[in-house]
């Protein structure tokens, strides 16, 4: 199921020499916003492992306002992929549109940083959806 997991607003401080979001601050929201999701199902830290699939399809602009949205669209023995999908609202015209996507794959850890099987740590309440993929 897909969800809201970050929005915020873009500013000066997040922007290259072309006047456009860096492409790394944009993958740090997509991975604290892919991190949230994987918070949402399991009770054990997680790390990332891998990003694939990038795709920056438009640029985010000074000012605009951007939501990203999360969906659990796997479940390894120890791993999470979710899908990260990106999305502005330019605030001159209003328009809303897709800017970039990816995918972003977790292992659930232990104290020791070890990984740990996701079954054995996942919360007593998740959607259907997700439990669909155990």
């Amino acid at each position: 199921m897909r969800q809201l997991s970050l929005k915020g607003r873009t500013y000066p401080t997040d922007l290259n020499p072309g006047g456009t979001a860096f492409g790394g601050w944009v993958m740090a929201k997509m991975d604290k916003a892919a991190s949230i999701a994987v918070d949402d199902i399991i009770k054990s830290p997680a790390v990332t492992v891998t990003v694939s699939r990038i795709n920056f399809l438009k640029p985010i602009h000074n000012g605009d306002i951007f939501t990203i949205y999360t969906e659990i669209t796997a479940i390894g023995t120890s791993s999470i992929t979710i899908y990260v999908s990106v999305e502005v609202k330019n605030v001159e015209t209003n328009e809303q549109y897709e800017v970039t996507s990816a995918e972003f794959k977790f292992v659930a850890i232990n104290a020791e940083g070890k990984p740990v099987n996701v079954r054995s740590v996942l919360r007593d309440q998740i959607d259907e959806d997700t439990q669909a993929l155990l």
